[in-house]
Formats: C-alpha cells, structure tokens, sequence
C-alpha cells in the first residue's frame, strides 16, 4: 500500500470569524492542513517565517485587502497561489486580482465551500497563470454570480489579446461597457474610443463616415475627411449593431480587418490603421448568414473571441446586487441620503421579466432615487404598469381589446393618439434612433420626421395604450346631420 501523501498546506486570511471556522471545518476532511489568520499584518508574518502550498485571503479586510496581500507576495519574489474570495466582484477587482498573480477569484456562495475545494485541487496539477501586469482604471461590470465571474475574468484575458472581439447579447445587456472594459484594460487604453452604430446610418453616410473620402469624391465634399477607422487609431472602433451593415460595405469591412488597410472614397490609394475592432449586435450572426443578408466568411472573421452576455433574468442572484450598485450611484450623483430596495419591492422585482435587461433596471433605480427621499424604496415609486404587469402575471403587456363606447368616441382625433403611441413605442424598441424606428413601423424617415413635427416633437409621443373612450365624440358640424 503506497503511504498518504501529505497534506497541503493552506493559509486562510479571513476576518470573519465564523466564515473561517467553517473553511477550516471543510477543507481540512479534503486533505488539507490549515492555518487561519484575521488579516493582512498577520499573513505578511506568517508568509515571512512559513512556507504553505496555497493561500486563500478574503478581498476585504479589518487593515487591508487580498489585492494589497497579492501585492506584497509579488513585491517578495513569493510565487505562492493565492485564491481570492469576496461576497461583492466587479470587472476590476477580478482583473486587478488575476493580473497581480491570483490563481483564481471566487464569491462567495451556498456553493463556496465545494468550489474553493475543487479550485485548490486543481492548483497542485497545473502552474497558476503567469503574471500579466498592472491595471488602472476602473469597471462597472457588476455581478456576484457564477456566470458573471466567469465574463469578469474573461473580459482581462480578451483585453490582453488584441484582435477581434465579438460581443453578442439582448439589448441592454451591457455590450458597450464590456467593449469600454476591455479597452480601459488593454494595452490600447490611452488610444481613442470610437463608437459607430451601423443600424442608425444609410449606408451611403456610413461608408463615408467608416473611411473617410477625398476632396470632390461626391457632391459637397469640399475637403478631405478622415474616416473613423483613422481615428480610431491606436484604438478601438466599437461596431454596435453590426448585423445592420449592409452586404457591400461588409465587404469592405473585411478586406480592412484582413489587410489593416483602408481607401477613403475617391482616393486612388489605400492607408495603413492600427486599430483594434469589437463588434456587436443583439441578432443570431449564425442565422442572418443562412439568410444571406450576412457574409459567412466576415462572420467568422469578427467571431475570433466572441463574449456572449446573459440577459438580466438569467442572473436572478444578481439582481438585488445591481440595484444597490446603481442606487449608490444616483444617491451619490444626486446628492441624496442613501436608499435601498425594501422586501415587497425586491420581491416584485425578481418576478419581473426586465425585457430591457440591465439598462432597464438603472433606469428605474434612478427613478426612484429621483422621486424618492431617502431610507426604503416600495413600491409606489415604480411605475404603476411595472407593477401591474407582475402582479397580473405578465397579461398587462398584452394590448388591451379595443370596443366602440355605447356613446360613440372622435375616430380621428383616437387615430391620431394611437398613431402617436406607436410611433412612441417603436422611437423606444429602436434605443431612440429615428431611422430605425420609421424601418419598424414600415415607413421612411422622412414621412417619420414629418409625422413627429406634426405630433409637436418626441416629447409628445403617447406613452399609454389609448382607449376609445378617453376620446368623446365631437359635436356634429352644421350640415353633417344625417337628412
């Protein structure tokens, strides 16, 4: 019978006494020998006179933080895993954490126990990850859940690697600030930023704006204009809804992503660019290519790294994280006494559907900072169609059936309040571009501005689902008397 090996030696860094007693309780039947300290001051003592196989420090600590602990093993030539573990991520904290030399980041879950466990095995059957340097800047990826830890640590890696980038996901999922993310933590940080949405420009404009055109190349082009490809160089270019570029510009977009190259309109010679390209959209690439209204090989040119974002009610165990995130920050920006969600109206939130994701829930968390005082948050500062909705299980979305009053109703005048309703609802399905609202209601842009002028302006859009009745008939002109 081959002898036991020994046991691994771990060090615990955690300030709470109760969660310590339980990481030793259950690590130590795994085979690990574990000694537990409440802080920074004493692991650096420790460290200096012992040597241990693994280290597992909390994130927050009484005189420091996991970051500053990593920091000083880096500072002494310790080449010591070190396991981070935290009740509370965002996109920094992770990347500063993997890129200072940590093994691995973890929250803290019903589930932390069994994860920790299988983490630490898996460190004595392969060498921790390299160190890849520093980062500065700060993110607001926001997430305590499995999936969003995962896209935390995935977004520092993509950004280290500098090629194409495919962010997929719902609208409002967050795809521009994962693109930001990844920028603030590459070696790109200091170059531009330069966002384009494909779906918003004919595309006539949107290859003149993509790259640019020389004097006399059209009518009115007086002067030579840079292309955002150039000025986006030493940057990144942000491609939003780029299953809306048209087939002949998708064309162009390839050669420039393969050769590094671009040709302004009316130029007889092509120019070099240094610049990084992330693409998004919320549509099925896969799909559109089968329907031939996207090119198979750009396709798998942009699909290089593709990040796809769950939507908001895929990360139910977020959500009460986001909106204490987003509270802070409107208390914060508004200057108000800080606020917090009370139980009847997390309740109601978590069986909301949030087709918006989590734009839609930073917007209502700056409602009701907006509204509110300070202290709990119920529910009589959401909107009173949020709370129907969930309360009638969802049957308020539902267009309401429409009858003829027993008095009758103006015909023309209720046309012309549904018109406004429609038009309001497809301007907000479109994120607020024009040209894309008037594509989904089936009309150009021009009869939509002109129908908006009509109306008095966005602002007189309707908001709620007219009803015939709120529309009295008018009283019958002289002459329109039946005879």
């Amino acid at each position: 019978m081959s002898p036991r090996p020994p046991a691994r030696r771990i060090l615990l860094v955690e300030d709470e006494p109760s969660f310590r007693d339980v990481l030793q309780m259950g690590l130590e039947p795994e085979g690990f020998a574990t000694t537990a300290v409440p802080g920074l001051a004493e692991a650096r003592n420790v460290l200096g006179s012992e040597a241990f196989d693994a280290v597992v420090s909390d994130l927050r600590l009484k005189d420091g933080s996991g970051l500053d602990l990593l920091a000083w093993m880096k500072a002494q030539g310790l080449e010591t895993p070190v396991v981070i573990m935290t009740a509370f991520a965002t996109t920094e904290t992770t990347v500063q954490a993997l890129n200072l030399g940590a093994a691995d980041f973890l929250t803290k879950t019903k589930n932390d126990l069994g994860e920790l466990t299988k983490v630490l095995k898996g460190l004595f059957t392969s060498a921790p990850p390299p160190d890849t340097g520093d980062i500065r800047d700060i993110g607001d990826l926001v997430g305590v859940g499995e999936t969003m830890r995962r896209i935390q640590a995935l977004v520092g890696k993509i950004a280290l690697a500098d090629t194409t980038v495919l962010i997929t996901g719902e609208s409002g999922t967050g795809k521009e600030v994962v693109a930001r993310l990844i920028q603030r933590y590459s070696e790109r940080a200091q170059g531009p930023f330069v966002p384009v949405n494909c779906g918003a420009l004919p595309e006539q404009l949107l290859e003149s704006e993509l790259f640019g055109y020389e004097r006399g190349a059209f009518t009115g082009a007086a002067g030579a204009k840079r292309g955002l490809f150039e000025e986006a160089g030493g940057g990144i270019i942000f491609l939003d809804e780029i299953g809306e570029m048209p087939l002949p510009l998708q064309v162009k977009l390839l050669r420039v992503l393969q050769e590094r190259r671009v040709r302004r309109l009316g130029a007889t010679s092509e120019r070099a660019v240094d610049v990084r390209v992330i693409c998004a959209t919320n549509q099925d690439l896969r799909d559109r290519v089968e329907q031939g209204r996207f090119r198979q090989d750009l396709f798998y040119r942009l699909n290089i790294l593709h990040l796809e974002l769950p939507p908001l009610r895929d990360r139910p165990e977020d959500l009460p994280v986001l909106a204490g995130h987003f509270l802070a920050r409107f208390t914060r920006k508004l200057g108000k006494a800080p606020m917090s969600l009370g139980t009847e109206a997390l309740d109601l939130l978590r069986k909301y559907s949030f087709p918006g994701n989590v734009r839609e829930l930073e917007n209502l968390m700056e409602r009701c900072v907006a509204l509110g005082s300070s202290g709990t948050i119920g529910l009589e500062l959401f909107p009173e169609t949020l709370v129907a909705e969930v309360q009638s299980g969802g049957r308020s979305r539902r267009v309401p059936a429409v009858e003829v009053p027993a008095d009758g109703f103006d015909l023309e005048a209720y046309l012309g309040a549904l018109k406004a309703y429609l038009m309001g609802r497809a301007l907000a399905r479109a994120e607020g571009n024009r040209t894309k609202a008037a594509k989904l209601l089936g009309i150009s842009f021009r009869a939509y501005r002109y129908w908006l002028q009509e109306l008095g302006g966005p602002e007189n859009l309707g908001t709620a689902f007219p009803r015939p009745e709120d529309f009295p008939p008018r009283a019958a002109a002289e002459g329109e008397h039946e005879g």
